[in-house]
């Protein structure tokens, strides 16, 4: 494979960049509409890192998959379980989350010092490697089994929104609003 031109290198250095920003937002945000927008921008920068090491399949699945299906289903459940709910602030917690937090810079700067000393060798793809083909003969036969478990789980998850959603705001009826008893608010 050729080396990578000055700019596809500045193109990843910035996507990269914005992905591990636009992850940290994603976190450690507080208010659930800004998580969302931080994930929305974490997919995009993904997608951008995709469109640099010239990986278009991958690129239009990402935009089509994560931004049109699960950012979107997330922003629904967010908006049907309210936007303006926030997780309460708990002081006895900080303890353990700094030991978490601690743990995984020590983990990251522990992967950085051994990939940094990886060299190795490029090798060339073999044809029709990343194809539409190729990609979907992978997909609907040994990885078929996973990816109809994740419609299932995505499909769970909104059932349970819908279920907390419902037992949050009290008990609605299906078809008029009004709360089950009967009696009017």
């Amino acid at each position: 494979m050729p080396p990578a031109s000055i700019q596809q290198l500045v193109a990843f250095g910035f996507f990269a960049a914005v992905a591990v920003a636009s992850a940290l937002a994603t976190v450690i945000m507080r208010n659930p509409i800004r998580n969302a927008v931080g994930l929305f921008v974490h997919v995009l920068s993904l997608a951008g890192l995709y469109i640099s090491l010239s990986a278009h399949f991958l690129t239009a699945v990402q935009l089509i998959v994560y931004v049109g299906a699960v950012v979107v289903l997330f922003v629904f459940v967010i908006m049907l379980l309210g936007p303006a709910s926030e997780a309460p602030t708990d002081a006895a917690g900080r303890l353990p989350r700094a030991i978490g937090a601690g743990s995984m810079v020590a983990a990251g700067l522990f992967l950085a010092s051994v990939v940094k000393d990886l060299h190795p060798d490029r090798v060339a793809n073999p044809p029709g490697f990343g194809t539409l083909e190729s990609v979907g003969r992978e997909l609907f036969g040994p990885a078929m089994i996973p990816f109809e478990m994740a419609s299932v789980l995505l499909t769970a998850a909104i059932v349970g929104a819908f279920a907390v959603a419902r037992s949050h705001h009290g008990k609605v009826s299906m078809t008029t609003g009004e709360p089950a008893d009967g009696s009017h608010r």
